[in-house]
């Protein structure tokens, strides 16, 4: 997978919305789409203090993975009663298809809340 540059690649986040089912690249549902974020489109717009759902994350979380998701966009996925949350980077999220998101990477390789 490549990382797009700045600005790039969020076309597929755009288009996306809350509600909308996920499934990740083998064709397993994971969840529903809670919310989206577009990303930044340089370094200095990525801020985790104006993004609610990032400052909820558990501080166990690196910080350079929230910095990553800040800048890249992510998809924060519902999973269910009792289930962490799960996050798709921008660049994880394959296609928007059939009302739905499919992702380019598994389940199990997603950042959890």
């Amino acid at each position: 997978m490549v990382a797009q540059p700045f600005g790039q690649g969020n076309e597929l986040l755009a288009a996306i919305s809350a509600g909308m089912g996920v499934v990740d690249a083998a064709g397993e549902h994971v969840g529903t789409v809670r919310r989206v974020s577009l990303g930044a489109t340089d370094l200095h717009e990525a801020t985790l203090v104006a993004d609610p759902a990032l400052v909820a994350v558990p501080d166990a979380v690196p910080d350079a993975l929230l910095a990553r998701l800040a800048v890249s966009g992510y998809v924060e996925i519902a999973t269910g009663t009792g289930q962490d949350d799960r996050y798709a980077l921008g660049e994880q999220v394959a296609a928007v298809e059939g009302g739905g998101i499919r992702l380019a990477v598994g389940r199990d390789t997603l950042a959890t809340k």
